[in-house]
């Protein structure tokens, strides 16, 4: 399924915007179904209105391509590489790429590729935990290790938290 339906296809070539589906759970603790988010995005996007009235622009023109989702599940590591190379690459190729993932994991490759490719980046993370555990459950790629990642490659802004770890406040 493209993003927006059938009033949104466009070919890779010609589309500005990249929609990259990644329904991963493998990190999830408690309750699992972050897997569901990109399908049910993307199936909820078919009613979208694309005009904005802030801009008074509809990004859409700029083109939007749904890439086949990234369906790695072999380690947490295999995964965070790579989204670090699908969006550097994105990136390279001048391309605005969107990730529609399941947990945080997802987003930790992704924050690394960004951190690279632009300088002095800040993430704004909107979340009610702080995710900021050096080691969740033996792993460093954990969900709930994902912004701690985050602030070892770029600035984080956090908004909502209501909840975090004891150590997760020491300012790196």
């Amino acid at each position: 399924m493209n993003f927006g339906g059938n009033e949104v296809v466009y070919n890779y070539d010609e589309s500005g915007i990249v929609i990259i589906p990644v329904p991963y759970d493998e990190t999830s603790t408690w309750m699992k179904g972050a897997y569901k988010g990109p399908d049910a995005i993307m199936e909820a996007s078919v009613n979208l209105e694309f005009y904005d009235i802030e801009t008074s622009s509809e990004a859409h023109l700029k083109g939007i391509f749904t890439v086949p989702p990234v369906l790695q599940k072999e380690s947490p590591e295999k995964l965070t590489e790579d989204m670090y190379y699908r969006i550097l690459t994105l990136l390279s190729e001048n391309k605005f790429p969107v990730i529609v993932g399941g947990n945080h994991t997802v987003s930790i490759g992704a924050i690394k590729a960004f951190a690279e490719y632009f300088d002095n980046l800040t993430v704004l993370q909107l979340d009610a935990h702080a995710d900021l555990r050096q080691v969740y459950e033996g792993s460093k790629l954990n969900h709930a290790c994902a912004m701690a990642r985050a602030r070892e490659c770029a600035h984080v802004v956090q908004v909502g938290i209501r909840s975090m770890s004891a150590g997760g406040s020491a300012v790196c």
